[in-house]
């Protein structure tokens, strides 16, 4: 990246930075991504893991955001099957009459007529009896029935990682471990024929945080994907009016024999929003809140009001299952980078994407959600294109794999193994203990120890090829137990 200048530098290693890297490596472009921590260290690997066909936004009235979330889950689910695993959304409907059902019922026909959703995924209606049946344990009173369609749930972090490998093989440079820390203007060299002449190239300065050394990169198109990080980022070039609105989810982590599920089941909080318990393998975990978060935190703190909200609809769901704090095996939370809105309150605030651009030609991508990545990330490098003003090879990302034919990673690896820790380092970019645990393995949140049983192994490797003391090895495996049990620290608070 430093040796050669580039036509694209994109500022943000999570799946919106990924998926621009991979579009326009793909179209030709030399493209190079840098990324402040490790990749999806961020939102990137705090999210909901579900991919949505955008029913929830059909009732905001958002028509546009419902289409392009379904077409985008049939993407992901044609490019990445491994990655997109099918699961049935069951939606309970509670009421004295049978209204509330009726009018979900109408809600999934035009969704699912509007969707183009294949046969085999449209909804279907459980009376009571059959619901009881299926979904044991829910709280009876007034009970209608539910709705029930298909969802899909993804590895997020894995995703990211998949879709930067993708990048990569495809020519982009990446660096984690790389914050940007200014972005200046220089002279454009040569102005490409019908491109925008009358804006400079960008050079930026990035911190290699492995060396403390400082590089310079020069790029035609500076790209800001950097997630909550984004206004900070619009900052490094000059003066910026703060654009982005952060909100906060969290999740917890259960064992599934105490809330044996075998579906997704919506429940709804208090405040009367939805929340998920989702399953997985021998886990569930539940989620999520929105709340207001007044900075980005790659681990935003995890409160007691937090805890006590999901909890509380949990009992009320599955009143005799009485899930208590020492139930909850492990937990994370994230903040959403959403463009603000005056007077509109977390779950109001859409979730569309914007691309900004600075009067120094710094174009950057706020909002939008996991779903809508890859298209999000087409919109962008068209853009870049026609900054660019060249003949570039057409997008393709919605047709090729993700995963070379014969070789999809798995959608986690709690089974840790000596290959798989190899591979983290020596393919991923893993350089620490909990870049391997954490995002790479997600023993955080997969296995049964939450990944405590396998540091000292992994610190043992890692040491070995990079070289590092003993007491560097055990300030590793310090650092991710200590990182597991502040997940669930909120567990002394009153």
């Amino acid at each position: 990246m430093e040796a050669t200048p580039l036509d694209l530098l994109v500022i943000g290693g999570g799946i919106t930075g990924a998926g621009i890297a991979r579009d326009a490596a793909m179209r030709g472009l030399r493209v190079g991504l840098v990324e402040r921590g490790d990749f999806a260290s961020g939102t990137s690997s705090r999210s909901s893991k579900l991919i949505h066909g955008g029913l929830r936004y059909l009732a905001q009235g958002d028509i546009g955001l419902v289409l392009e979330a379904a077409r985008e889950r049939r993407a992901l689910s044609h490019i990445a099957p491994h990655l997109a695993l099918p699961a049935r959304m069951v939606v309970p409907v509670y009421g004295r009459t049978s209204a509330g059902l009726l009018k979900l019922k109408a809600g999934m026909w035009s969704f699912e007529k509007m969707a183009k959703v294949p046969d085999e995924e449209r909804h279907a209606i459980w009376k009571t009896e059959e619901l009881l049946d299926r979904v044991d344990g829910m709280q009876t009173a007034n009970l209608q029935g539910a709705a029930v369609y298909t969802e899909y749930i993804t590895d997020d972090a894995r995703l990211t990682l998949e879709t930067l490998k993708s990048a990569r093989r495809h020519g982009a440079c990446l660096a984690n471990y790389a914050p940007a820390t200014r972005i200046e203007e220089t002279p454009r060299a040569t102005a490409a024929a019908g491109g925008s002449a009358a804006l400079p190239a960008l050079r930026t300065r990035v911190r290699d945080e492995l060396t403390g050394r400082e590089r310079v990169f020069e790029a035609d198109v500076v790209v800001n994907a950097a997630g909550p990080w984004v206004d900070a980022v619009r900052q490094l070039g000059g003066d910026a009016r703060a654009r982005m609105q952060l909100t906060k989810g969290i999740h917890l982590v259960l064992a599934r024999d105490r809330l044996p599920v075998d579906d997704i089941v919506v429940m709804q909080t208090e405040d009367r929003r939805m929340a998920f318990v989702v399953p997985h393998g021998d886990i569930v975990w539940i989620g999520t809140t929105d709340t207001f978060y007044p900075q980005p935190e790659e681990r935003p703190e995890i409160t007691r009001a937090d805890v006590d909200y999901l909890l509380q609809a949990t009992n009320a769901t599955w009143p005799d299952a009485r899930i208590v704090d020492d139930d909850v095996r492990g937990a994370w939370a994230g903040v959403r980078p959403l463009v603000a809105q005056e007077g509109k309150s977390p779950s109001e605030i859409s979730r569309r994407d914007e691309i900004l651009v600075e009067p120094n030609g710094l174009i950057s991508i706020g909002g939008g959600k996991l779903t809508t990545y890859r298209q999000m990330a087409e919109r962008v490098v068209d853009q870049v294109v026609e900054r660019l003003g060249r003949r570039v090879e057409d997008c393709r990302t919605a047709e090729v794999p993700l995963v070379e034919e014969g070789n999809p990673a798995p959608m986690d690896r709690a089974d840790i193994d000596a290959p798989a820790i190899e591979d983290a380092i020596e393919n991923e970019c893993a350089v620490s203990v909990c870049d391997v645990l954490e995002r790479r393995a997600r023993a955080n949140l997969f296995a049964a120890d939450n990944g405590l049983g396998h540091a000292e192994a992994v610190a043992e490797r890692l040491g070995r090829r990079a070289g590092w003391s003993d007491e560097r090895r055990q300030r590793e495996v310090d650092t991710y137990r200590a990182r597991v049990a502040e997940d669930v620290a909120w567990r002394g608070n009153p």
